[in-house]
């Protein structure tokens, strides 16, 4: 159960919904166009790519480290330990970097994103090019999401745990983010001759369907994976 719970945190760290609408409410406000396609084409390539290839070497590194030690990792502080063999003293200082600059730029997005999402459902003025005077609102939420993303850790909450949690739980809202967007990519109106294929459909709704099922299990898997 602990290895099925895992491998859907996992799903729901590399598919993250919100990226969706982070990324098209960026789109608009750059005033993105046609001449923008080959580049973010290219940027989205190579971003997925990278960040899957970083993703495995996580996985592999600490198959190979941990597992011979037999360290089942429960902290943050566990985790750091796969560093110290191939880097010694450095091992743990260049973990507490690589996860600072991780969860700093992932909170930033996701509150961004928390405050796109509510400004542009209640037509409020949105923007992070803005002055904070001129959509204060918009600041007020991003800001108050990540003021209040500390509060269970504060409040005694494992760290890694709520980690994992949340990048289980992303995998529910999955399926009701990514179906939106698959009608998108086939509206004429808004996409005209750059429309998803049957290729890319089939891989997008590949996904919405893998999502739908872990979206059914994740809880289980949460609750009986302890």
């Amino acid at each position: 159960m602990r290895y099925g719970f895992l491998a859907v945190s996992i799903l729901g760290a590399t598919l993250s919904p919100y990226l969706l609408h982070f990324y098209s409410s960026g789109a608009i406000e750059d005033d993105w166009s046609e001449k923008d396609l080959p580049a973010n084409r290219i940027t989205a390539s190579v971003g997925m790519a990278f960040g899957s290839t970083v993703s495995m070497g996580v996985l592999v590194v600490a198959a190979l480290i941990l597992k011979p030690s037999g360290i089942r990792v429960e902290s943050f502080e566990q985790a750091a330990l796969m560093l110290t063999d191939p880097f010694g003293r450095w091992g743990v200082p260049l973990f507490a970097a690589a996860l600072g600059i991780g969860c700093l730029g992932a909170a930033i997005e996701v509150s961004l994103n928390l405050g796109y999402v509510i400004s542009q459902a209640l037509g409020w003025e949105w923007g992070e090019d803005q002055k904070p005077h001129e959509d204060a609102r918009f600041c007020t939420v991003y800001m108050a999401a990540l003021a209040l993303a500390v509060l269970p850790t504060l409040l005694g909450a494992p760290p890694l745990r709520v980690t994992m949690i949340a990048m289980a739980l992303t995998v529910l809202v999955l399926p009701f983010i990514v179906l939106p967007f698959l009608i998108l990519m086939n509206d004429p109106h808004y996409l005209k001759t750059h429309r998803n294929g049957f290729i890319g459909n089939a891989v997008v709704l590949a996904v919405i369907v893998l999502g739908a099922l872990l979206a059914l299990v994740v809880v289980p898997l949460e609750v009986l994976g302890g």
